[in-house]
């Protein structure tokens, strides 16, 4: 496990990524306050084939003054920030500007590095919702397409919780993109996506109803259909989770597993597509503490790499891979820490 930063500021919603010739890279928000004007995205790397290589100092990549400047409009705040390592190599950077109030006045934007996260184009704006193109978010992994282009879990919050799919492409060297929902009304939030082979994929949801669950849906026909919406019997607080499928096919989810509180973070993993779900390790546990935001994804080595916010001030990194998973769901004693 590693940590980056501890002061003043709040840190958020980590990313992460893997580039092509193996170097890791995160991103985060960090400010005085959410949705405060001194927010700011940073970055950091850690490089490849070097055991327990550190991590580089977090370098500020994106502030509301530069995002005014490129966008020629009045921005209020950042907010939460993904990354995508595309196969030529270069990186792109989705991530949430506030133009007024909170997040339901946010907006998605977009900037591509072509040299491993240095420097950024000029951001560009993601015109996605007829609603004054108002709350549009990203939050979750991003899974890459067969023949080229991304699908992003993204969410929107303008008069109620919508879970979302954004499809990106590229066309004649021009950034392309779409949108299709999961499902509409004050319900569920904050998409996990989790492929699987044959154009089947699942997606976990956070909640904002009062069954405090995470939801599950699933999709026959490459993510274009969601027709089922429903709550497993796992608790969510109104809190993020991330998920992603193992090698032998089952689900697992990093959550907080109390319908109250993020004072804990758990693994648990489903054989039947989250009709039932089996705790295998918990990471943290802490009364009145926070641990929040887990963001799941696996490297090409085999190893599943987890970021998350650590009391609200530190973000953390934790790896394991799945001959630890099943050595903690062998032994039951849910207090293992990778």
């Amino acid at each position: 496990r590693s940590s980056a930063a501890s002061d003043v500021y709040k840190r958020q919603v980590a990313s992460l990524a893997q580039m092509p010739d193996g170097i890791l890279s995160a991103v985060w928000y960090a400010g005085t306050a959410e949705c405060h004007p001194d927010v700011r995205i940073y970055f950091s790397q850690r490089e490849a084939g070097v055991a327990d290589a550190p991590w580089s100092a977090p370098r500020v990549i994106m502030t509301r003054e530069l995002a005014e400047h490129d966008l020629g409009r009045p921005v209020k705040s950042l907010g939460n920030a993904v990354l995508l390592a595309n196969p030529d190599g270069s990186l792109r950077l989705l991530f949430v500007t506030i133009a007024m109030g909170k997040w339901s006045g946010s907006q998605l934007n977009s900037c591509l590095s072509n040299d491993g996260g240095l420097t950024w184009s000029r951001m560009e704006h993601l015109t996605l919702s007829p609603f004054f193109n108002f709350s549009e978010l990203v939050r979750n992994r991003p899974v890459a397409r067969t023949g080229g282009g991304w699908c992003v879990p993204i969410y929107q919050e303008f008069l109620g919780k919508f879970p979302e799919l954004l499809w990106l492409g590229e066309r004649n060297g021009k950034l392309t993109f779409s949108k299709t929902r999961i499902a509409g009304g004050c319900s569920t939030f904050q998409p996990s996506l989790i492929p699987s082979d044959g154009g089947q994929a699942d997606v976990l949801l956070r909640d904002f109803t009062s069954a405090r669950r995470i939801h599950i849906a699933s999709s026959y026909d490459a993510g274009m259909d969601w027709p089922f919406v429903t709550a497993t019997e796992l608790p969510n607080p109104d809190a993020g989770i991330s998920g992603l499928r193992l090698s032998d096919g089952r689900l697992l989810v990093a959550f907080n597993d109390s319908a109250k509180d993020r004072s804990d973070l758990t693994l648990a993993v489903s054989a039947d597509r989250g009709r039932s779900w089996k705790r295998v390790a918990v990471l943290e546990k802490e009364p009145g503490a926070s641990f929040s935001y887990p963001y799941l994804m696996r490297s090409p080595d085999g190893m599943i790499r987890m970021a998350y916010t650590r009391k609200g001030k530190v973000i953390a990194l934790s790896s394991f891979n799945e001959e630890w998973l099943a050595s903690e769901e062998a032994l039951g004693n849910l207090g293992g820490t990778p």
